[in-house]
């Protein structure tokens, strides 16, 4: 009775990708203090791994911008790898546009 308890149930579980593209684009608009609504992701398998395609507007009134992407980029994709276990593999991030002060949405 004890190996039926510490064996898993039978099936198995399947996270969409979008799932995946939700969690990338919040983890990205968290390390580059923007709105979510503002950043896009979309995930490929390559190899077995997650390959995560990124765009963002980025702050103009923070670190220089090549330096901030550099740093969300790299953060996005180890933070995503931990949150939901996947292997992450290239990461790409476009930044779109510059978000200014006074254009920042509250």
């Amino acid at each position: 009775m004890d190996a039926a308890r510490s064996s898993p149930p039978a099936g198995r579980i399947t996270i969409a990708a979008r799932a995946y593209e939700r969690v990338a684009a919040a983890v990205l608009a968290d390390e580059l203090s923007v709105p979510v609504r503002m950043t896009r992701a979309s995930v490929r398998d390559a190899g077995g791994a997650l390959a995560v395609d990124l765009s963002s507007g980025i702050r103009s009134d923070g670190p220089p911008v090549a330096a901030a992407a550099a740093s969300a980029r790299a953060r996005t994709g180890e933070r995503l790898g931990a949150l939901t276990g996947a292997r992450i593999g290239d990461v790409r991030l476009r930044i779109t546009h510059l978000v200014t002060p006074e254009r920042s949405p509250s």
